[in-house]
Formats: C-alpha cells, sequence, structure tokens
C-alpha cells in the first residue's frame, strides 16, 4: 500500500486503497486510530466499525477500493468516513448478495450514524459510500495531545 497523504484540510486524510485485499482491514483500522488519536474510546470505536463495514462492503460487493477518507470537524463535532469502489451499484441495507448470515454491515453503519448515503459517479462507473458519525460528549481540540493530529502529515502503513 502507498503512503497515507493529507488532502491538504485540517482534519482531512486519504488513505489509498486500490489493489489491496480484505486483510487490509487491520491496517486500514490502525489508520483511522492514528489520525483519531484525540477522540474518545467510544467514539473513535464507532468511527472504527463504521469504516470497517464501508470497506468490506467495498471488498465485497463494490469491485475493490479506492481509497477511504477522513473528515474530523469541530463544530458540529463529527467525523465523516467515505470508502469510494469500483462499482455502481448501489448498496441494500439488510441485504446481501453473498450467501450466509449477512447483510448487516449497513444496518450498523445506519445505526452508528447521523446520516449517511451514496455519492454515484455514472460516467467513471464507481461511487463512495460516507457516513457521518458524531462525536460524544466534547469535542477535543486539535494539537492537545501534542501529537500531530491536524493538517499535513503523511504516512507510510505496512500492511
Amino acid at each position: 500500500m502507498t503512503g497515507a497523504r493529507s488532502a491538504g484540510r485540517p482534519g482531512t486524510w486519504v488513505l489509498p486503497l486500490h489493489g489491496t485485499t480484505a486483510a487490509t482491514v487491520r491496517t486500514m483500522r490502525r489508520w483511522v486510530s492514528q489520525h483519531l488519536d484525540t477522540l474518545g474510546d467510544e467514539h473513535r470505536d464507532d468511527v472504527l466499525l463504521v469504516a470497517t463495514e464501508l470497506l468490506a462492503n467495498a471488498h465485497d460487493h463494490g469491485g475493490g477500493p479506492r481509497h477511504l477518507q477522513l473528515w474530523h470537524s469541530l463544530r458540529p463535532c463529527t467525523v465523516r468516513v467515505e470508502v469510494a469502489d469500483r462499482n455502481l451499484v448501489q448498496p441494500t441495507m439488510g441485504l446481501s448478495r453473498l450467501p450466509g448470515p449477512r447483510g448487516r454491515g449497513l444496518l450498523l453503519v445506519d445505526r452508528l450514524s447521523v446520516t449517511w448515503g451514496v455519492l454515484p459517479e455514472t460516467e467513471f462507473e464507481r461511487k463512495t459510500v460516507w457516513a457521518q458519525i458524531p462525536c460524544l460528549g466534547r469535542c477535543p481540540r486539535p494539537g492537545r495531545t501534542g501529537e500531530t493530529t491536524y493538517g499535513g502529515g503523511s504516512g507510510e502503513l505496512a500492511g
């Protein structure tokens, strides 16, 4: 996997995922945790669960992910998770085309998010599925822990 580059806006990070496998979930979770290290554990866990479900759906139903993007806003305090994939097929909450006990991922996303949706890119035959997760309690201030939490850092992740 290539290095993650900031999108150049405070509280915005992009993780390229082109050519990855479902095993990338562990790496993605570590990456999200690193960038949202000032959030409380419960809120970060909600974001991680939503990101995991959206990434799994991109692998299982979307032809593979293109990238994951995080947007952390302070006012209001929310985190938006976006996973772009290679397929225009719209996700259906509660249903899966795959066999077995499946189809609950978007139900979790719906429950943990204040809103979620799909941005189709018909001219490129792809889409982005996104969810906005509210902060629980007070929102941390940027740089409060002394870590580089916001802004233009980059990092290399080992899979």
